[in-house]
């Protein structure tokens, strides 16, 4: 029994160094700390939001990059296919096409000099967006649901969107019918998403 005890006060030392280390080096609370071991958050906050966030933060220092979620375009797919495939599933899965803003155009025209391609494309459900931002009105900042399409330095096009699970499983759990709502959306972005990589749909 007292080999235990030691082991467990040595485990308990350790910990505890930890934590202060945590505090003083990156300002961590006591607060987050205690959301460790006792969560108020969604079930799922740290797996599906805060663990994989912080990892792709600290791989590429870049929190834009942590925070979206992109695929990879494919390379025979011209603007014109991509753009077919997202708007009929957009269609399809009856999400609101809210406006289009042609960036790089716009550039083009006002420089008279040529641009990587950088197209945006605007989704809502008004619906499921009102009901989001009487359950808290800072949802209003992620309204409209937005893809863009760029192509990178190499010329491989790439289609963007925000990491909508922050908004989902991050913070206090959703209200049962609210939270199936915003997984609804979620889906049907993903959906457009993956036709716009891949032309099918």
């Amino acid at each position: 029994m007292s080999v235990v005890k030691s082991i467990l006060m040595v485990i308990g030392a350790i910990a505890l160094y930890y934590m202060v280390l945590l505090q003083i080096q990156y300002g961590i609370t006591t607060k987050v700390i205690s959301e460790m071991f006792a969560p108020t958050l969604h079930p799922d906050a740290m797996e599906k939001v805060y663990i994989p966030m912080m990892n792709r933060l600290l791989d590429t220092k870049d929190i834009t990059i942590a925070s979206t979620v992109r695929v990879l375009v494919d390379k025979d797919l011209s603007n014109e296919d991509i753009e077919e495939a997202m708007e009929s599933v957009a269609i399809e899965r009856s999400i609101r096409s809210v406006g289009m803003l042609p960036l790089s155009e716009m550039v083009e025209l006002q420089t008279g000099e040529k641009q990587r391609y950088l197209k945006i494309y605007q989704y809502c459900s008004p619906r499921t967006a009102m009901q989001m931002v009487e359950y808290s009105d800072a949802f209003s900042a992620y309204l409209p649901c937005r893809l863009a399409v760029l192509e990178d330095k190499q010329g491989q096009k790439w289609i963007y969107t925000l990491d909508m699970n922050p908004m989902i499983y991050g913070s206090a759990p959703l209200p049962p019918e609210l939270l199936k709502k915003a997984t609804a959306v979620q889906d049907i972005i993903n959906a457009i998403q993956q036709a716009g990589a891949t032309g099918e749909f």
